[in-house]
């Protein structure tokens, strides 16, 4: 099972629609991009490209920049950027700049989210989508497993592995670099200002720039925000309780489904229970591969089988009924919940993640503290343990600076998005990081999870806030109706 955790814990962003987009060739990498000396790089020049999700022809290029700034004639790699034009015939000065989340994730690769949520935005801007360093086409650290056996290692051992493909320094993919790689492109496309929109880890990129370029920015969007000043796994326990309380709140509101669980809460306790004392076993068909498997469901497993699954609002009116299948002895659904929940890892470049969690998260905390963060929470502290032992396999590199770990102020105009019902970014993280912005405004999304932007009329109120800079006049009246759907109650949906 060590094959689902590796891809479901990986993710802190998840979107739905975003998909691989390598229609312009194979991914960066060992087998699709080298290091090189910084006397071979290529001119920037952007040629037509395609991207899935946008169905016109759009506009790319390749730059090649430092592995390590401190090294400007050293070893060289590629970062790619795509472009995708605006609509008017005359478009604004200053575009919309996409910080991917994950950490890990290739902006490149959101062309499903910009058709989403940035359609209106496009009438006026172009949409810029830069690929981090370390993920899609900018040497893309994607790491290969295969096979059951890959599936059965220990995180350290699975760490080492990924590690061995890759004949390059990871400790230089950071984001201190990632921004100075953005600011690098941003230049040479010649856009004076930016726009910046950060989703989940992506929030934590638009704080950094706005600390290194604060001068470049216009104005800033987040959605599913991350701090800055705090460890994400002195938190992450807290914020899946929470959203478990609430589901757990929706259905004793809901008559059926008090009919139907009404011990929800305990099942869970009793199911992550039974997972800790090492009684939770698997033998039967492989939901994904239809073949017959035999499979320990550890704790952390277990606790990924109900926290993924909350990313999506969707995805939480099926809980109930999985746990409650589960505590009954079929775990079938659980685990088919489980790897719905872990498609995310097709857009994941793992030694990316490794790379910015270890050296930021893993690594300004301890064991210690994420025990006492996790007390009265059913996760506990399964995320710090899972992502501890990967990075015991890994190389990274400790941010330096004084200010990365400050917490980010600014004048800028800033809309912060939150939804209400999110398991890793909710709402009181959202709260936290307005108070640093006087020309801001926090917009609570009801009904929704993990990333709001694309939700009911959030797109069309983005467009409003580009072209204004005033998110009080913002009237987000019609996003009220928005709320959790029926709980699933059995095989029949919501009906008794």
């Amino acid at each position: 099972m060590k094959i689902i955790l590796r891809v479901t814990t990986a993710s802190l962003i998840a979107l739905a629609g975003v998909s691989s987009a390598n229609a312009e060739g194979p991914i960066a990498g060992p087998s699709g991009g080298t290091p090189e000396n910084v006397s071979a790089a290529s001119t920037f020049s952007l040629e037509p490209c395609f991207i899935d999700g946008i169905k016109e022809r759009i506009s790319c290029a390749t730059q090649m920049v430092p592995l390590n700034y401190s090294e400007p004639d050293g070893i060289t790699i590629p970062v790619h950027v795509a472009v995708i034009p605006s609509k008017s015939a005359a478009p604004a000065a200053d575009p919309l700049l996409i910080f991917a989340g994950g950490p890990g994730q290739a902006a490149g690769e959101y062309g499903f989210l910009v058709a989403a949520a940035f359609d209106d935005i496009r009438s006026e801007r172009d949409i810029v989508l830069i690929d981090q360093r370390g993920t899609g086409k900018s040497y893309g650290l994607h790491c290969r497993f295969e096979g059951l056996e890959d599936s059965l290692l220990e995180p350290k051992v699975a760490a080492e592995k990924c590690r061995a493909q890759f004949d390059i320094d990871v400790r230089y993919f950071t984001l201190e670099n990632i921004i100075q790689d953005t600011d690098k492109i941003r230049e040479l496309l010649g856009y004076e200002q930016v726009n910046l929109w950060g989703g989940s880890y992506g929030t934590k990129s638009v704080s950094l720039y706005l600390k290194r370029f604060p001068d470049r920015v216009r104005s800033i969007i987040v959605d599913g925000i991350l701090q800055p000043d705090q460890s994400l796994f002195l938190s992450a326990a807290t914020s899946a309780e929470r959203a478990l309380d609430k589901l757990d709140q929706d259905c004793t509101a809901q008559p059926s489904c008090l009919a139907a669980f009404p011990n929800f809460r305990g099942q869970v306790d009793a199911l992550i229970e039974k997972a800790v004392q090492g009684q939770l076993r698997f033998e039967g068909i492989d939901p994904v591969s239809g073949k017959y498997v035999e499979l320990d469901i550890d704790f952390e497993t277990a606790v990924e089988s109900i926290r993924s699954v909350m990313y999506g609002a969707e995805g939480t009116t099926l809980l109930p009924y999985v746990v409650n299948e589960a505590t009954n002895g079929n775990l079938t659904p659980l685990l088919a919940s489980l790897m719905n929940s872990s498609a995310i890892s097709d857009s994941l470049y793992l030694g990316a993640t490794m790379s910015l969690l270890c050296g930021e998260d893993v690594a300004s905390t301890n064991s210690e503290a994420a025990a006492k963060a996790g007390e009265g929470s059913f996760a506990r502290d399964s995320y710090y343990r899972i992502w501890a032992g990967y990075c015991s396999g890994w190389d990274y590199m400790r941010p330096t600076t004084a200010d990365f770990f400050a917490p980010v102020e600014s004048n800028v105009p800033a809309l912060m998005l939150s939804g209400d019902l999110d398991p890793v970014t909710p709402p009181p993280l959202g709260d936290r990081w307005a108070k640093g912005f006087p020309n801001g405004r926090h917009i609570v999304v009801k009904g929704t999870g993990h990333i709001t932007s694309y939700a009911g009329c959030m797109p069309k109120l983005l467009s409003e806030f580009l072209d204004h800079l005033d998110p009080v006049r913002l009237d987000t009246s019609c996003m009220d109706h928005l709320k959790r759907l029926p709980i699933v109650v059995g095989i029949n949906g919501n009906a008794q």
